[in-house]
């Protein structure tokens, strides 16, 4: 915008020095002031109205400056400066109004490209130019100038004159330039340069033959053959070159002129004509050109269309005839000829009118009735159908007839009738197929087994199975009409949004589980399948829906549900439902603080009643202690068997005295009953220990591992108790001794302060180290401390498989050092029951083993027997899932337990690690040997390898050898030591190697003093 302000304002200061330039020194009256011409061309180029206003402005003072400075008084300059302005103002405001009113779009841009546009211009130029005459004729009053009417008239014509000349040109010019190609500006050349010497012909120095008109016919031609923009800028030659020649040598006729007002006006008005003629001669050319194209255009699409409709008539399968009244066929395309036949006297083809026609029952249709009959009283008859016997065959054929009467002119009776003939044989013939489909399909829906509804799309039945509506409890006709979400009020909204996600998802099938209740309130669970089915007319789409009653099922899953939450024996919450209470209950206590207490119920003497009564009466037993559990404890009371002999209680509300109440309770009511039984059962009692979960947030400690330690606490005071802490969380037992070693023990795994040690195995047949066992030990203080100090608290506050996965993770890494020095090492690691299918644990070990490439088979994982009797599905699985990477299970202390042959029998595990208790003294007891020699042939037979734990003596290694034991642990091959001194005394290279006669190191451990015990010497 500043940019064209500021060349439109030089501009205009440049066109009042040439105005001012033609001003005759004999009137002082200008013969062309393009200053007003380049005012409007301003404000119509301006492309905002704020642009349109400025430049009225700037029009205005530059204006009133200029004829300030030629000597006009300050009033007539501003005067004659606002006509000027208006100029600007009121050429763009009359030609858009004019366009808005005549509801064009886009009235805002001005345009000359039409004959309407170039009216609207020259109205508007008129009405401007007289306004602009109200303060032009005030100025020249100002300085003294006779108002006349010669005077306004001259003022119109000279402003008028600028204003087409400058502002038309240059209007076209913007919007035609486009037209102005190569090949019209090198045909506009002779043209323009036969111009100029006409013009100098005439208008030439000492011409005066009156030959003016001579340049008007060169403008002439030149609009009709030029484009617009060219044919313009001949007129603007003309009238410039004109006004130059008569200014410049006073030639032409105008020169004969005396009056010079008539003479100014006369050279004016020629110039408006050669610029005018040029502008409306060539724009009404180009519309001619435009109309003649548009009619060419018309014609070629016409004889087209004529054309593609012979084409579509002749090869339409239809037949298509147009005849009389007097019945000659017209017209007929080539389908028509299968139905008529040359007439006998040669005459023509037969009138299809005579074709003999029935109805689709076969009664003959009367002539006066057929469809053509109709079409001549001016009926239009659509898709009758009629039959009519095969000329070729005699066969009949099913025909759909129109028949559309032809007015010619405005007669009222129709003097042709078009026939079309459409064969719909095959039609018909589908028709009735689709019928008798339709037929089986209803059948089908009305004798399925399951239910069937059809809705339409807003959910309204159509129709419905019976089956369906005996599963609905209603008639049929009850269902049929009603919505379907009337079939489950409780479920209404869930319909909405079921159908409503059928409905947006035409032809998909879509899957989704309801209700259906009948009027007496029995309600069936369902599984619903439905499909939008698509037909050619959208008005036909169904949505069928497929109901089938799985309530059976469902109560059936509720079961199974239920016995997933219970325990099989005892009916009472099993582990899992007990977790899953404790973790909503622990959430509540996050929001509104610590409440409530934990109980943990363990029966004392409990497993001699197994040993010695048998598992029945064992579980006799702890079905009667579940019931006495549950009587004693209140309904809001949760009471759980967490597997074997052990109990857990939940009290939601109770405080501590509370808690401490009940298990006081349990425990003598537990004594009191069974001191009547028979047996060792009268024997079993109950240790109880109680944890609140305030005590447990004080102590920063896990409320069951809490509970787990305090119940321990009443089993080492004595059993047959409880133990409790009280709400500040003073020891009234060991408890507080274990919570210290329990943070001594999540320290440790923080800073990193366990060591293992490596004990060696002897293979007892090669008579050589064949491997290790890796043993924790805690080194956070000078003398290391072993696992039998702190893992049972580790397993009991849930700590266990954190020890467990930073055990296995350094063990591989210390097995490929020792791959390193001996390839062909095992490494055997001690996992606790608490990490056997814990997936943490599994994939650490999985991940230590990739990471330092180490081979699985060189790995042993030891379980001991009783933690795999704890969960014996799980430890199954486990081994399972080892076994399929290739590392090996062992069971460990196997003997400890009662039941040591049936577990092994179904414990899927590798190598009999035997309970020290059997080896350590059976150099010296016959029953010891006798209980190894059963161990060894029942492992043997079941392809299981044996490792002797505790063999701290020669003659210890004696009898294992003689029984024919593949491997020895224990203090005579050597005690556990850290890597550095295993490495030296135990593998090649090192001072130590084993030999027949024992360890050859100089400080081996014999029999006698500072020979450590069984119990140190096993897994320590």
């Amino acid at each position: 915008m500043a940019v064209r302000s500021v060349l439109f304002a030089v501009a205009f200061a440049i066109s009042i020095v040439v105005g001012r330039a033609t001003v005759l020194p004999e009137t002082g009256l200008a013969l062309f002031w393009p200053s007003g011409g380049v005012a409007a061309l301003w404000g119509l180029y301006a492309v905002s109205r704020r642009e349109v206003v400025a430049a009225g402005v700037l029009v205005t003072v530059i204006a009133t400056g200029g004829n300030s400075l030629t000597g006009f008084p300050l009033t007539a300059g501003i005067l004659l400066g606002l006509s000027n302005g208006l100029l600007a103002v009121a050429v763009r405001g009359l030609l858009s109004w004019e366009r808005h009113r005549a509801g064009e779009l886009g009235g805002e841009r001005t345009s000359l490209a039409t004959l309407p546009d170039v009216y609207r211009f020259l109205l508007a130029v008129v009405v401007a130019v007289a306004g602009s005459a109200v303060f032009g004729m005030a100025g020249l009053g100002v300085v003294g100038t006779p108002l006349s009417v010669e005077t306004v008239l001259g003022w119109v014509v000279r402003n008028g004159t600028a204003v087409v000349v400058i502002a038309g040109s240059g209007m076209v010019l913007r919007d035609t330039r486009h037209l102005a190609t190569r090949s019209a500006v090198w045909e506009a050349l002779p043209i323009a340069v036969t111009t100029v010497t006409v013009l100098y012909v005439v208008f030439g120095p000492g011409r005066t033959l009156p030959l003016s008109f001579l340049p008007f016919a060169l403008v002439f031609w030149a609009a009709i053959r030029l484009p617009i923009p060219l044919a313009t800028a001949q007129g603007l030659l003309v009238a410039l070159g004109t006004l130059g020649l008569v200014l410049g040598f006073s030639g032409g006729p105008f020169s004969t002129i005396a009056d010079d007002a008539l003479f100014a006006m006369t050279l004016q008005a020629f110039m408006l004509l050669a610029v005018g003629l040029a502008l409306v001669v060539a724009i009404v050319q180009r519309e001619r050109e435009q109309l003649v194209d548009e009619l060419a255009d018309t014609a070629h699409l016409a004889q087209h269309q004529a054309e593609d409709l012979k084409v579509i008539t002749e090869t339409m399968p239809d037949a298509l005839f147009v005849v009389d009244a007097d019945g000659r066929i017209l017209l007929h395309n080539d389908a028509a000829l299968s139905w008529v036949r040359e007439a006998p006297d040669g005459e023509g083809l037969h009138h299809p009118t005579t074709l003999a026609k029935r109805t689709l029952e076969g009664r003959p249709i009367p002539v006066e009735e057929r469809p053509s009959a109709r079409a001549f009283r001016g009926e239009t008859v659509r898709g009758a159908v009629v039959v009519v016997d095969d000329i070729d065959t005699g066969e009949p054929r099913t025909v759909a007839v129109d028949a559309v009467p032809m007015h010619d002119g405005g007669a009222d009776t129709p003097q042709r009738v078009l026939l079309v003939f459409r064969d719909v044989t095959e039609e018909f013939v589908r028709l009735h197929a689709l019928e008798a489909e339709r037929t089986r399909t209803e059948r089908l829906i009305s004798d399925a087994p399951h239910g069937v509804a059809v809705l339409d799309m807003q959910g309204t039945v159509l129709q419905v199975n019976d089956s369906l509506a005996a599963l609905a409890g209603r008639p049929v006709d009850a269902v049929v009409g009603s919505s379907f979400a009337d079939l489950s009020p409780r479920d209404r909204a869930k319909m909405g949004v079921y159908l409503e996600r059928a409905v947006a998802q035409p032809g998909e099938l879509l899957v989704g589980d309801w209700t259906i209740e009948t009027p007496d309130g029995e309600v069936s669970y369902v599984s619903l399948t439905s499909r939008v089915l698509t037909a050619s007319d959208e008005q036909d789409e169904v949505i069928l829906v497929n109901v089938v009653d799985f309530s059976e099922q469902r109560r059936y899953e509720e079961q199974l549900t239920t016995l997933a939450e219970r325990d099989s024996l005892t009916g009472l919450s099993n582990r899992r439902h007990f977790d899953e209470v404790l973790d909503a209950h622990l959430r509540r206590c996050e929001t509104v603080g610590p409440t409530g207490a934990l109980l943990l119920v363990d029966l004392d003497h409990f497993k001699e009643v197994n040993d010695t009564m048998g598992h029945a009466a064992g579980d006799e037993l702890i079905v009667a202690i579940a019931r006495l559990l549950q009587a004693t404890l209140r309904s809001t009371d949760l009471v759980a068997r967490l597997g074997g002999d052990e109990f857990a209680v939940l009290l939601p509300d109770a405080d501590q005295a509370g808690a401490e109440a009940v298990a006081d309770a349990l425990v003598q009511r537990i004594e009191a009953h069974t001191a009547d039984l028979e047996g060792t059962r009268r024997r079993v009692t109950a240790s109880v220990g109680v944890g609140t979960f305030a005590a447990a947030a004080q102590q920063e400690v896990d409320p069951l591992a809490l509970a787990d330690m305090l119940l321990y606490d009443a089993k080492d005071a004595g059993r047959n108790r409880y133990a409790a802490l009280d709400a500040s969380g003073t020891e009234r037992s060991r408890t507080g001794a274990r919570l210290e070693w329990i943070g001594r023990i999540e320290g440790a795994l923080e800073r990193g302060d366990f060591e293992l040690y490596l004990q060696p195995i002897l293979d007892v047949a090669a008579d050589r180290v064949v491997g290790a066992e890796a043993l924790l030990r805690l080194v956070d203080e000078d003398v290391p401390v072993s696992p039998g100090r702190f893992v049972h608290l580790a397993e009991r506050s849930g700590l266990a498989p954190e020890l467990d996965r930073w055990v296995l993770r350094n063990g591989v890494e210390m097995l490929s050092r020792l791959h390193a020095l001996d390839p062909g090492l095992v490494l055997e690691i001690n996992l606790s029951a608490h990490s056997i299918g814990d997936a943490d644990v599994e994939r650490d070990f999985v991940e230590a083993l990739e990471r330092h490439r180490v081979p699985a088979h060189r790995v042993v994982v030891e379980v001991t027997e009783t933690a795999a009797v704890a969960d014996l599905v799980a430890a199954q699985a486990f081994s399972h899932r080892l076994a399929a990477m290739g590392t090996r299970v062992a069971i460990d202390d196997f003997g400890a337990g009662f039941g040591s042959f049936y577990y092994l029998k179904h414990l899927p595990f590798d190598i009999v690690k035997i309970d020290g208790e059997f080896v350590a003294g059976s150099h010296a007891s016959v029953i010891d040997r006798a209980i190894l020699r059963s161990i060894v042939g029942v492992a043997g037979n079941l392809g299981k390898e044996t490792v002797a734990e505790f063999v701290a003596e020669p003659a210890v290694l004696e009898v294992v050898r003689e029984l024919g034991i593949d491997c020895a642990q224990g203090y005579l091959i050597g005690e556990p030591v850290p890597f550095d001194v295993f490495v030296e005394r135990h593998l090649p290279g090192g001072s130590g190697r084993w030999t027949t006669h024992g360890p050859a190191t100089a400080g081996s451990a014999t029999p006698g003093a500072g020979t450590p015990t069984p119990v140190e010497g096993a897994r320590v």
